[in-house]
């Protein structure tokens, strides 16, 4: 009863998935990446209670299953994070998936008497291909993952030139969701029994469910003068082929190369110091004048929005002139902003959190983070000096 759990709770937020509102391209990718996953937990289900020998004739088609969760983690994190360009090139990281069934086609073709045989005796001529298989599917589930790292890491980069708070899109929970599968990926590697790897991949799909029906859209508070293209040209395809070609404990090299490239970001812009220096100040009257950075949901765009310049050349200016970005920008004017109110003597009887909040601060543990990035000491520290 506890293995059949499993499959009712996935199969229940599968539902939830299909009947969310408005779903997004990520949306849609995870509905179906939970509806594979489902079944592919039944038939766990099968053989981690022997009642696989009651349904021959279904055995077979979960042979290339392990090759369709690398993929799936990786498109669902790039369609989420908004770091697409090629809307057709999803198909070729399910061409692995795809041949496994030409090359398991003398299994599938056998009768339901002829399967049972062979998975109790095994398959003649194809210990080779199982051992090929075993190693290609540890080879793309390690190398997805990572590459899902990348993506991720450049994500938050992302949000932090567009952005003034990241609580709500930072993406924890698909960090640890990566990590999951890594685990998995260990289990599978070495203490691979039909228990671990079913309740593994359960409590993974549990996960994966449940946040995926909470998530919201990412990139929809942008200002609709200025959208938020990506901001990263899309190396999907030559980041998986690095990966895929190396050793997995040559992989943490290749996470770092990508994630910290050596081009000068703006090394073609045809902007001028003069100009950078002329929106630099009309910037900063703005928010002096303004205070605009109280705004707790305030983006690049809506500040490009109220000089009336493209949100590129802004983050451009802001980067150069400031040297951070513009989380960081905005974040830092918060802090000043509060250290200057805080001293107000009509200010006494207000608490800390209120003071933040009223300075732009979405949360305590930003304000924190940010207060202590910038003073090197936490907010109560500072009143104390």
């Amino acid at each position: 009863m506890l293995y059949l759990t499993g499959i009712i709770v996935s199969v229940y937020l599968l539902i939830l998935l299909i009947a969310k509102p408005q779903k997004t391209t990520a949306d849609k990718i995870l509905t179906a990446w939970q509806f594979l996953a489902t079944i592919h937990l039944v038939y766990l289900y099968l053989f981690v209670t022997d009642q696989y020998k009651d349904v021959p004739g279904v055995l077979g088609w979960e042979l290339p299953f392990p090759f369709i969760h690398g993929p799936f983690l990786f498109l669902y994190t790039l369609y989420l994070t908004n770091q697409q360009r090629h809307k057709n090139r999803w198909i070729w990281h399910f061409l692995p998936f795809l041949v496994d069934y030409l090359i398991w086609i003398p299994v599938l073709i056998q009768s339901p008497e002829q399967k049972l045989y062979t998975y109790e005796h095994g398959v003649p001529g194809y210990k080779g291909v199982i051992i090929g298989q075993t190693i290609a599917t540890i080879i793309s589930g390690v190398g997805y993952v990572i590459a899902s790292l990348v993506l991720l890491k450049r994500h938050r980069r992302n949000i932090a030139g567009q952005f003034s708070n990241t609580g709500k899109i930072t993406l924890n929970w698909l960090r640890y969701l990566i990590g999951g599968i890594g685990v998995i990926w260990f289990f599978v590697t070495f203490y691979l029994t039909a228990q671990t790897l079913y309740i593994s991949v359960s409590l993974f799909i549990f996960f994966l469910g449940f946040f995926g029906v909470r998530q919201e859209g990412i990139f929809n508070r942008s200002s609709s003068g200025n959208p938020l293209p990506p901001q990263l040209p899309d190396e999907s395809p030559v980041l998986l082929k690095e990966v895929m070609a190396i050793p997995a404990a040559q992989a943490p090299a290749v996470l770092m190369k990508h994630a910290a490239p050596e081009k000068v970001k703006y090394e073609k812009s045809t902007l001028t110091d003069e100009d950078a220096t002329e929106i630099h100040g009309r910037l900063v009257k703005l928010m002096r004048d303004t205070l605009l950075f109280k705004n707790a949901e305030l983006t690049l765009g809506d500040v490009a929005d109220q000089l009336d310049i493209h949100s590129g050349i802004l983050s451009q200016v802001i980067n150069s002139k400031t040297e951070k970005s513009f989380y960081d920008y905005i974040n830092h004017l918060r802090v000043e902003e509060f250290k200057k109110i805080v001293a107000l003597p009509n200010n006494q009887n207000y608490t800390l959190l209120s003071l933040a909040f009223e300075c732009g601060f979405n949360s305590k543990s930003s304000f924190n983070r940010n207060f202590k990035k910038f003073t090197g000491q936490a907010p109560s520290d500072y009143l104390k000096s």
